[in-house]
């Protein structure tokens, strides 16, 4: 039997259905236009770790971590505090997708978070980069977790793979039956790979899908690796990722949307959505502080702790308010204005239009 939610919201009049099993969400545009925000969250990206134990890793791969993992010390969120955001949540928000500074497989109340997020009929999503992945984690993440997403943090040396943990890690997740994503960052560095990938079909067999993720210049990350909107290789890229069919199924961050509404012309108009930072989904870390979204943690100005004031409150709140009414001057005149939403609002200047 199909597990359905109906979400009805009165605010911005629309209505959503949400599928509990495999994660299709279908929103209503009852006045003939999408809406352009809801009334609460409707995902929810929980920081539960503070700190992260596989920094090495990353490093050694090569990776720019966003939120300064291998450095950063905070305490990982405590079950209370997590339970006060799901206990907040329930009925409005259909899932939480768990990360933070670290790997939350890692965190010492795993199960107990797991659990509560079903207990109050929210399904729980997680994102590792899969080192130092256990058994029992596995076992857990297919018992509670609607998905689990592994950061792709392999290279091809020389045809082959120069990360074999990376490769294990989701070939144990998809022989346990876990339905597993790959997260792919595409930057200046990456994005030749990702077109080498694409042409020779070189993801691992049996994943559910590959999410482009866009390579942001925030935390470790630099200016010098971020892909501009004169590369001639997006277009490649993007007709590979959107034309070719593939055993899995190929998705982009809304950070992508510009380029999307740009290059990739096959792309039904339905399947685009804009930026959902403080419009459909937020960031909480793990210290109780919210912010519109998880890339933008170290612009303190749009921040409101959860010590002081509810959810709705934040959401709704003049901070929450202010991050989603700034528009680009250069969107003005825009033909994809409706589409776009004048795109990224966190000012790292990503915008691949």
């Amino acid at each position: 039997m199909v597990k359905m939610i109906i979400y009805k919201d009165e605010v911005f009049d629309f209505f959503e259905i949400f599928n509990e099993d495999n994660g299709t969400l279908f929103r209503s545009d009852i006045n003939g236009v999408d809406p352009v925000m809801r009334s609460f969250p409707e995902l929810l990206d929980v920081g539960i770790m503070g700190h992260c134990d596989s920094g090495k890793y990353c490093r050694r791969a090569g990776i720019d971590c966003y939120q300064k993992g291998v450095t950063v010390n905070a305490p990982h969120m405590s079950y209370d505090s997590f339970l006060k955001i799901v206990k907040q949540a329930t009925g409005k928000t259909f899932q939480i997708a768990l990360g933070g500074a670290g790997d939350p497989n890692k965190h010492p109340q795993l199960e107990e978070i797991l659990k509560s997020c079903r207990a109050y009929r929210i399904v729980p999503n997680i994102t590792t980069s899969g080192f130092l992945m256990k058994d029992n984690e596995i076992e857990l993440i297919k018992k509670y977790c609607g998905a689990v997403a592994v950061s792709w943090y392999s290279r091809l040396i020389d045809t082959k793979e120069s990360n074999q943990e990376t490769i294990n890690a989701i070939e144990k997740l998809i022989k346990c039956g876990c339905t597993t994503n790959i997260h792919y960052v595409v930057s200046k560095d990456t994005i030749d790979e990702a077109i080498i990938r694409l042409e020779n079909d070189l993801f691992p067999k049996g994943v559910n899908a590959v999410v482009f993720i866009l390579y942001k210049p925030v935390g470790n990350g630099i200016v010098e690796k971020t892909l501009e909107s004169t590369d001639d290789r997006i277009e490649k890229f993007l007709s590979l990722a959107t034309k070719m069919k593939y055993s899995h199924k190929v998705g982009f961050d809304t950070c992508f949307t510009p380029a999307i509404l740009r290059w990739a012309y096959t792309v039904p108009k339905a399947c685009i959505d804009a930026c959902e930072a403080a419009t459909f989904s937020m960031y909480i870390d793990s210290q109780m502080n919210c912010y519109p979204c998880s890339f933008g943690i170290w612009d303190k100005s749009v921040s409101e702790s959860l010590s002081d004031k509810t959810l709705r409150e934040i959401w709704l709140g003049e901070k929450f308010a202010a991050f989603r009414n700034w528009k680009k001057e250069k969107c003005t005149n825009c033909n994809q204005q409706a589409l776009c939403q004048s795109g990224c609002r966190i000012r790292v200047n990503i915008d691949l239009c």
